[in-house]
């Protein structure tokens, strides 16, 4: 399927979806010896651990290694080891991160995955600051390309955000962090407290049950993100925050296209009834919307779309290769 251009995303979503179910919690993933590890330096510092720069001793192939300690693993074991299943099972699905191998030791177990040569969107917002409608189509198309095949799965994330999407220096994107995702179905309702404060929506907020949606309202946090550099939603703390949340209470940014502003209202729209993606015609509803009118998703998909993004920056691809001494003791924390 790497090889083969693909012409039918319902089908093919389907066929990686049976990879997955196949793989879901009896996953096959080679463990390797720390010794076959290079560390280089670390990237930056997640929810549950660090990202970080590494060659395999026998291939000489970068990769990006997340390191969790044992501390963490051990206090969050049901987060760590959902991540790790759920990479396991993914196959060739261009938009998800996959695990190659996984290694571990006394103190940290090692995810390997493949290499990714900027970072997180996260960063990249950071730096550039507000980006251009034609890249935040873009990166958008992608994300909801690695939504649909999630929850095609029965899967939800429950933690979309701008950190958990990995960016290549093609354009390209690869949905991470699973710590917090659910195999719930597409009907089934459920009523963990979870995510990042900034990006949950009314329902979770609220304590009531929620499904699949949810995913959708992270969307158009996203997307307001992406195209103003800051959440919709802010506040002095978290509590003021969420009260903004449940009342539905943003500004809109006026420099915001007339059909972006559409979208990320019917998104970012506390009434399940009326938020796209939770309508009769599910993502469909979503992708056929007039701001993605000029989107084509079968050249995404193959991605065959040349990125309207130009970045050269491979920072993380280090001239020298020095050892790496992990940091001990650290802490995650969401918020």
């Amino acid at each position: 399927m790497e090889s083969t251009e693909i012409k039918n995303i319902k089908k093919y979503i389907e066929f990686e979806k049976q990879k997955f179910i196949t793989k879901y919690g009896e996953p096959n993933v080679d463990i390797i010896p720390v010794s076959d590890l290079s560390f280089s330096h670390k990237l930056w510092t997640g929810r549950f651990g660090h990202m970080v720069l590494a060659r395999h001793c026998a291939t000489g192939e970068l990769k990006t290694v997340k390191a969790v300690s044992a501390k963490v693993a051990s206090t969050w074991p049901k987060n760590v080891n959902a991540d790790r299943n759920v990479m396991a099972a993914m196959g060739t699905f261009p938009f998800t991160v996959r695990l190659e191998c996984w290694a571990a030791d006394a103190e940290w177990l090692y995810l390997i995955m493949p290499i990714v040569s900027i970072g997180t969107l996260f960063e990249l917002v950071s730096q550039y600051g507000r980006l251009n409608e034609n890249v935040v189509r873009f990166f958008s198309a992608q994300i909801l390309l690695g939504v649909e095949f999630l929850h095609a799965t029965g899967l939800v994330h429950r933690n979309l955000k701008p950190e958990n999407v990995l960016v290549n220096v093609n354009g390209y994107l690869r949905l991470s962090g699973f710590g917090d995702s659910k195999l719930i179905g597409r009907a089934s309702r459920t009523y963990s407290f979870c995510g990042t404060p900034d990006y949950m929506p009314p329902e979770m907020v609220g304590f009531r049950g929620y499904g699949l949606a949810v995913d959708y309202w992270s969307l158009g946090i996203m997307l307001y993100e992406m195209a103003a550099a800051h959440p919709p939603f802010i506040g002095p703390d978290v509590g003021v925050l969420f009260e903004r949340i449940l009342r539905g209470e943003y500004r809109m940014d006026n420099m915001f296209s007339p059909p972006l502003r559409n979208l990320i209202q019917n998104l970012v729209q506390k009434d399940l009834t009326k938020r796209l993606g939770n309508l009769k015609n599910g993502i469909s509803d979503i992708k056929n919307h007039t701001w993605y009118s000029a989107t084509n998703w079968l050249q995404i998909i193959n991605q065959k779309t040349e990125s309207p993004f130009k970045h050269t920056n491979t920072r993380f691809i280090p001239p020298d290769y020095a050892e790496l001494a992990l940091w001990k003791n650290d802490e995650f924390f969401d918020f």
